[in-house]
């Protein structure tokens, strides 16, 4: 490839440079009143002339400057950088020199606006937008260069002001989805882990001073599958909290069974009590790609309500089943309790600490995680109940 080089300059001859000097003086006053800075140049990028506009801008005096070099204003790495990208487009070889900086306004005979970085005679940077503009003779031959400087100073410094507005209002954005996470996995530990420790206190009261031995074999056992649960549960909370500073919620493949004999081991003194039975039947979509803490926090939570709020007309039964629909995996629960009066409660019944049973227990979370939880994974829950026949709740997952 060949190097790029300038066009040959005005063959006026010997006078050709100081007539150019002349003629910009002679438009100063003109270029003066534009306001703009502006700089004259020969084809080889001799400076002729800076308006006064430019002299405040640069910090230097046209008299000192004239008949240096225009590269003297520009930072050295910022040329390099700019000539191995024009050299990219143009696929000819340009070395950092003043025909990088004209080259565009050559190629497309007009005036170009791409930003540099200026050095001022006091060595701080400036940046600016600069618009180079060919000038010819009346043979239309090159006779120079007028550079028209556009100071970005002040756009610049709007541009980090909302820059960092745009940061600080990300970062606020983020701590707010932070708090509303870390809140939401405070109520997971103190909801959740109740109902474990309820449990614990459930089996406990089986026992009393007529108990056989065989009794309490039983009973410890038991409390072994809770302590075993309790603590894989608090492990995968745990784990699953650390790793919130990710803007993903890990998934893993989950087997409902899986999940409902976990849940159903960790509440078995309270189903004992409530001499309650849960079936399923997850034979159509037994698989799930979903977060293990979420799922199992909702098969808890719903099996939880399921138990406090059952009838005492009749025996409770609690039914998991899993099916296809519409493409998408659904889960449905129901149970044959106490009901919801939707009516009067259907629109507050996700709430915070809304309850809508007289229960000592109530506290109005269960239902507002679930909903949370299902949601934050893209998906949806819906509810049918009749008072005094049951509730069934549906879970639709993404």
């Amino acid at each position: 490839m060949q190097n790029a080089s300038l066009p040959e300059k005005d063959p006026a001859g010997e006078n050709s440079f100081l007539s150019r000097v002349e003629a910009f003086r002679f438009q100063e006053s003109v270029l003066n009143a534009s306001g703009l800075a502006i700089m004259s140049t020969t084809p080889e990028g001799i400076i002729t002339g800076l308006n006064t506009a430019a002299e405040k801008l640069l910090g230097y005096l046209a008299k000192d400057y004239v008949g240096k070099p225009w590269l003297h204003f520009h930072d050295s790495p910022e040329l390099l950088k700019r000539a191995e990208e024009a050299q990219q487009i143009s696929g000819t070889k340009m070395e950092p020199t003043f025909a990088v900086i004209v080259s565009e306004a050559l190629r497309q005979k007009s005036g170009a606006h791409p930003d540099w970085t200026l050095i001022r005679k006091d060595g701080s940077r400036i940046p600016v937008s600069l618009a180079v503009i060919p000038l010819h003779s009346e043979d239309d031959l090159l006779s120079g260069f007028a550079g028209i400087i556009t100071d970005l100073t002040g756009q610049q410094m709007l541009k980090n002001i909302l820059d960092s507005k745009s940061d600080l209002e990300s970062l606020t954005l983020q701590l707010r989805e932070q708090n509303r996470r870390l809140d939401e996995f405070a109520h997971i530990i103190s909801h959740n882990l109740r109902a474990p420790v309820n449990n614990i206190q459930a089996l406990i009261n089986l026992l009393n001073n007529n108990s056989e031995i065989a009794d309490y074999k039983l009973i410890f056992d038991k409390l072994k599958n809770v302590s075993k649960n309790l603590n894989e549960t608090m492990n995968e909370l745990m784990d699953t909290l650390k790793a919130k500073t990710e803007p993903q919620v890990d998934v893993t493949e989950i087997r409902f069974k899986e999940v409902l004999d976990k849940v159903v081991q960790s509440l078995e003194g309270e189903l004992i009590v409530a001499q309650a039975s849960v079936t399923f039947d997850f034979n159509e979509a037994p698989l799930i790609l979903y977060s293990k803490p979420y799922l199992e926090s909702i098969f808890q939570n719903l099996l939880t309500n399921a138990i406090k709020y059952r009838s005492p007309h009749r025996t409770a039964t609690i039914h998991f089943k899993t099916f296809m629909r519409d493409n998408h995996l659904e889960l449905s629960v129901s149970d044959n309790g106490q009901g919801i009066d939707l009516d009067r409660f259907g629109d507050k019944l996700f709430g915070l600490h809304k309850t809508f049973h007289e229960h000592q227990e109530a506290r109005g979370v269960g239902l507002f995680l679930i909903k949370t939880q299902v949601e934050a994974m893209g998906g949806s829950i819906s509810v049918k109940s009749e008072v005094d026949k049951g509730t069934t709740f549906t879970i639709r997952f993404n």
